[in-house]
């Protein structure tokens, strides 16, 4: 605030707020304290400061909790630094102070009790030489005099879109994407609010959603549609940068548009596509050395080959796949897309502590990311936490039901019901992940393995053989090799596929 000129009564509203964080302040309080007319501070705070005078107020006491969350004098918990800074409600605390910072307030402090500083959080993700989606968010369309309630709405999703990271908000005229809003006002308190996305070049638009709420609920209403709208963009956007790069001359396709034009074929799981992923991305990791994003999905390719045998040398390919995603974790600033396929990376690699620190992080920057939750569910189920696995590979299909990890998760579900002994529910799930991901055929020994120990052998023998087709010289020790599944469960495997009259060479 230093620096600015604001009118005399406006400086008093702000120095009384900062003096008192934990007086229950009400807007007419605030008012009276400082000689003014109601409705006229409310215009003025917006004006001058940007925001109504409850919200300036609630971010002064979340700010002042974080500084305290960091440093907390003697032995103040957490419920009474909360308590300290003017929160009577711990749980909106909680809500409100993650969707400030993108982290628990018991996060904050572990990290103050570790020395960690915001520094870390408050870097630049990559150097702007690093090319990444730009996207303008517009002023929204007003209609409706309650509509003035929510005038900060284009504000907090701009906010939520630049938490995202690795995601550039910038004025229209550099923008590859835009988004524009219009709020609606019905005549009786109630708000409806669409937002639509749209390519800056052609028009063309690529996703839109509504979401309605009450105009007394303002602020609760702007932080839930910014929420929902960063949720949703993420997947969208990414989408849409895959289809770009896709139509895009391959002679002329920078670091980023590598990486994305790689991205489909890293989720394939088949051979011959991880193979022309690599080159992409050795292509975009020569021309990005400081791009943490290519090296992250090039561990992640390297683990699927070893894990699915798709080389002679898995041994090797796992070391590679640790290298890569070692030298991606020492670039990458606080982006949970990059998180996310070093958990993948590390996964595979066989380092299922790494991999797990990588996933909370994903989501602790961004809670709605689908594949950050698979990512976690994965590394649960191959640690034997079933009940733990099921549960976030469910979150991740209920966020993005048509992504392709989606079909993915289903076969993580399909785990633990297989190590159980609950067969038809096993092949229930593997069966719907195929219909998902048909290219995923190395699922396949799994659901032959359930129909053999279900006594269902015509099955079980079909499906075995339509593997063996494409995989003639794979053995049941290399099938155990693979993915970092328990050992129970590798022996209901082994039981099953033997059963199905698969053996290993003598």
């Amino acid at each position: 605030m230093v620096g600015r000129v604001y009118p005399r009564y406006l400086r008093k509203a702000l120095d009384l707020l900062a003096a008192d964080l934990a007086r229950p302040w009400t807007v007419s309080d605030i008012a009276a304290a400082c000689c003014v007319a109601r409705r006229t501070l409310q215009k003025h705070f917006r004006r001058f400061v940007g925001k109504a005078p409850l919200a300036y107020l609630r971010d002064l006491r979340l700010d002042k909790a974080r500084r305290m969350l960091l440093d907390p004098p003697g032995t103040m918990a957490v419920t009474e630094i909360a308590t300290h800074c003017g929160f009577a409600h711990l749980g909106r605390f909680a809500i409100g102070y993650r969707r400030r910072f993108n982290e628990t307030p018991s996060q904050t402090m572990r990290r103050g009790q570790l020395g960690l500083t915001d520094r870390e959080r408050i870097l630049p993700l990559l150097p702007g030489s690093l090319q990444r989606p730009t996207v303008a968010v517009l002023p929204f369309d007003m209609v409706g005099d309650e509509t003035r309630r929510v005038a900060g709405m284009a504000e907090e999703i701009t906010n939520a879109l630049l938490r995202l990271h690795w995601v550039a908000v910038s004025a229209p005229e550099h923008s590859r994407y835009r988004l524009r809003g219009k709020v609606r006002d019905d005549g009786s308190g109630r708000l409806r609010v669409t937002v639509i996305l749209a390519d800056a070049a052609t028009g063309r638009s690529l996703w839109a959603d509504h979401w309605d709420g009450r105009s007394d609920e303002a602020q609760a209403f702007e932080e839930r549609v910014a929420s929902r709208v960063s949720a949703a963009l993420e997947p969208a956007l990414r989408d849409a940068e895959v289809d770009r790069a896709e139509r895009m001359d391959v002679d002329r396709l920078g670091a980023w548009e590598l990486a994305m034009r790689a991205l489909p074929s890293v989720l394939s799981y088949e051979q011959t596509a991880e193979a022309v992923a690599l080159e992409l991305l050795e292509r975009a990791m020569e021309m990005a050395p400081q791009d943490p994003l290519p090296h992250a999905l090039a561990a992640w390719c390297h683990g699927v080959r070893s894990c699915l045998h798709f080389t002679t040398r898995p041994a090797e390919e796992q070391a590679l796949a640790r290298r890569l995603a070692n030298r991606a974790a020492t670039l990458n600033r606080a982006d949970a897309l990059t998180e996310t396929m070093l958990a993948a990376g590390y996964t595979l690699a066989r380092d299922l502590g790494t991999a797990a620190v990588h996933a909370d992080r994903a989501l602790t920057l961004n809670g709605g990311m689908a594949w950050a939750w698979g990512r976690s569910g994965w590394i649960s189920a191959f640690s034997g936490e079933y009940d733990k696995a099921i549960e976030r590979f469910k979150i991740a299909r209920t966020i993005a039901p048509v992504d392709p990890v989606s079909g993915l998760c289903c076969f993580g579900i399909a785990s633990p019901h297989m190590e159980a002994g609950r067969f038809d529910e096993a092949i229930r799930w593997i069966k719907r992940g195929l219909a998902e991901c048909p290219t995923a055929v190395w699922i396949n020994p799994f659901l032959a393995s359930c129909y053999a120990l279900s006594n269902r052998k015509d099955e079980a023998r079909w499906t075995l053989a339509a593997w063996r087709r494409d995989s003639p010289d794979m053995t049941i020790a290399q099938v155990r090799s693979g993915l970092p599944f328990g050992t129970r469960l590798f022996d209901r495997l082994s039981e099953g596929i033997e059963s199905a009259g698969m053996r290993n060479p003598a």
